[in-house]
């Protein structure tokens, strides 16, 4: 039975049928604790999540532990509150539990993150974040350009003065790297940057709104849109301007970023940015699990695309 459960090869197809009608008659479930004390590492990944209530990271992990449960893997999940100790006791329980690989996916990479990611001796995958310094594999989604890419296709539509509702800048890609496509994309058309239009937020939807609120009463005169550097952003935005009596879109649009699940179901419908977080959870599944199998991928970065979607909430 253990040659057939832990995929020995040369096993003939009888002798694989018997053991899995066994296996299915007796109601058999691997003991992957127990089966990781016999093995140089057990049948578990670990991951580390800065917030897994998050819309994008719970996609992300769902996707990702039902690929590893495609090749009889587990998960354990460290959600950490963005709490750089808990991540690196995360890394450590993980690494004593002997697990397979682990994925990082925090907000932010300090010094002290690169020095501890580095020293992982077990395979190891950044994911939405990065650093120069990392020796680790990183797979991200382009986030300057994309947010450059709404910015454009907003000029291209009339919006001439557009709000943003900023993540904080030490998340590199939700933060910086979006707020940079923003700034750019106004300087390469020749518009001066305004400061009351650029507000922010962290990632809550009350954090939205006040911001939102904060573009309305400091502006000299008001946006034709406001863009929040993610949907939940976005929508406590859309909260504040209805409270306040704004048509959306006829007075002042609403843009947002991610594409969660229930941005299309809002009234209006949610125009917004599409990063497929569930096909980077299956491919981070199999990227890692290559990396355990053969020490190495021979890959640096890797780089998703984006998409955008305009709905309801602006023309």
């Amino acid at each position: 039975m253990s040659r057939v459960l832990n995929r020995k090869p040369n096993i003939s197809p009888e002798v694989q049928k018997r053991v899995n009608d066994s296996i299915k008659k007796l109601d058999y479930r691997v003991n992957l604790r127990a089966k990781g004390l016999v093995q140089k590492s057990s049948d578990i990944i670990g991951v580390i999540a800065s917030d897994i209530t998050n819309p994008p990271i719970s996609q992300f992990i769902e996707a990702f532990a039902s690929r590893l449960h495609e090749n009889s893997l587990g998960i354990l999940l460290g959600n950490s509150g963005n709490d750089i100790r808990k991540e690196f006791e995360f890394i450590d329980l993980f690494v004593e539990r002997k697990a397979r690989g682990i994925i990082y996916t925090g907000k932010e990479i300090t010094e002290e993150h690169v020095h501890k990611l580095n020293d992982c001796p077990i395979p190891l995958l950044v994911v939405s974040q990065e650093h120069e310094q990392l020796k680790c594999p990183v797979v991200v989604f382009d986030n300057y350009q994309a947010s450059y890419d709404v910015v454009r296709l907003l000029l291209e539509k009339g919006h001439s003065r557009i709000g943003f509702i900023s993540c904080p800048i030490e998340d590199k890609h939700a933060g910086l790297l979006r707020q940079r496509g923003y700034r750019n994309a106004l300087k390469d058309v020749g518009i001066a940057f305004e400061e009351p239009l650029l507000q922010y937020a962290d990632f809550t939807m009350e954090s939205g709104y006040l911001a939102a609120e904060r573009i309305l009463e400091q502006a000299k005169e008001l946006p034709t849109v406001i863009y929040g550097a993610t949907d939940q952003i976005a929508i406590g935005a859309l909260k504040c301007l209805r409270d306040k009596s704004f048509r959306v879109p006829d007075d002042i649009a609403i843009f947002g970023f991610d594409n969660i699940p229930v941005a299309s179901k809002l009234v209006p419908s949610l125009s917004s940015v599409n990063l497929d977080h569930y096909e980077m959870g299956y491919f981070s599944a199999d990227m890692l699990l290559k990396m355990a199998e053969t020490s190495g991928v021979g890959i640096k970065k890797v780089i998703f695309s984006h998409s955008i979607i305009l709905r309801e909430s602006c023309r």
